[in-house]
Order: C-alpha cells, then sequence, then structure tokens
C-alpha cells in the first residue's frame, strides 16, 4: 500500500488498469474516514465546526481520484482532460435535471424531453469513460506520458 500512498497526489506517468482497481480500495476506506469523524467531532463537547476536520480525507480522497485516472488515462495514451469530457456531462445533465422540475415536470414538454436526453447522453459519456479507465488495458509500448507501467 505504501507505493499508492506515496504517488496519490501524483499526476504524471502512468497506472495499470489492475494498478487502478489495487489503488482504489484503500481510497475508498479512507473516504470512509470522512463522514465517521465528523460524525465523532459533533457528537463530542466540542465546537460544531470542528467536524469540518472530517472533509480533509475526503479531499484528500476527491485529488486522489482524480490523479489516478489522469495516470490511467496517460496509460491509454490519453490526456488526463479527457476526465473532464467525461464527467462533466452528467453532472451537467443532473443540474438540468433539477432545474427543469426532474420527475415532476410534464413528460411531454420540450423542457423535460431535452433533459431526458442530456441525461442520457451523459450517462453513455460516463460508461464509456469507465470503459476507457477502469477496463480497457493500457499501450503496452512506452508513450508520451513515459514507459509501460510495470
Amino acid at each position: 500500500m505504501g507505493g499508492y500512498v506515496t504517488r496519490s497526489l501524483d499526476f504524471t506517468g502512468r497506472t495499470g488498469v489492475i494498478t487502478y482497481w489495487r489503488a482504489q480500495r484503500p481510497l475508498a476506506l479512507i473516504l470512509l474516514l470522512g463522514p465517521v469523524i465528523s460524525m465523532t467531532l459533533l457528537l463530542s463537547p466540542l465546537p460544531n465546526w470542528t467536524a469540518l476536520i472530517g472533509l480533509i480525507p475526503i479531499l484528500f480522497v476527491y485529488i486522489a481520484t482524480i490523479a489516478l485516472g489522469v495516470r490511467r488515462l496517460h496509460d491509454r495514451n490519453r490526456s488526463g482532460w479527457w476526465l473532464v469530457i467525461y464527467a462533466s456531462p452528467l453532472a451537467f445533465s443532473g443540474v438540468l435535471f433539477v432545474r427543469t422540475g426532474g420527475l415532476d415536470a410534464d413528460p411531454s414538454s420540450p423542457g423535460f424531453i431535452a433533459t431526458a436526453i442530456a441525461v442520457l447522453a451523459g450517462f453513455a459519456l460516463y460508461v464509456w469513460g469507465f470503459i476507457e479507465i477502469g477496463l480497457r488495458k493500457g499501450r503496452p509500448a512506452p508513450n508520451r506520458y513515459g514507459p509501460a507501467p510495470i
């Protein structure tokens, strides 16, 4: 696990698909620490603002996950900016869904139909990103991001 921690915030180089999934396990465990710390501090006699300390592990996991995704994309010989392409349409369509009334909107209205198309397109891009980052093997030869991972 030591190698994962030292490379957690490193956005350079490449990471293979097996190492990617191995690194996700400790990140998931660290992510669970945030709410536990926050709830413990809220229930303690300390001031409530101290519960914000629980955001530190969550912020660490957020940045480390982005760095890990960037290194996976580098292994696929793609720029890390592809993460924005994979994730932002789903976030945008979620915001659009809420803004147009969500499930309470009239299903025959043009806004609802446009939102439904945006949500489906965003989900498709998100799934494509998951397959690209989490399932496909990297390039076996060295590329512009470095040598192939071991």
